[in-house]
């Protein structure tokens, strides 16, 4: 029984630091570098995907409101 807790200790640790390395050489590599992703979504919003943003935000506002509302019944 202590076999398979050592066991199992032991290959998690190796799966643990495996994967830290991955991360690790990933974020050296530049895999997760993406700052001029956000600037140029901002840069390319058209008014009307905006417009539908702010469409969507008062739904969920308004359906919210209205579940308060029918809790409060």
């Amino acid at each position: 029984m202590t076999g398979i807790l050592w066991l199992e200790l032991i290959v998690g640790i190796i799966v643990s630091f495996t994967l830290l390395g991955v991360f690790i050489w990933g974020v050296k590599q530049g895999q997760f570098d993406d700052g001029k992703k956000m600037m140029n979504g901002l840069l390319n919003d058209s008014t009307e995907d905006l417009q539908d943003a702010i469409n969507k935000e008062e739904k969920v506002k308004a359906l919210k409101e209205k579940k308060a509302k029918e809790l409060d019944k």
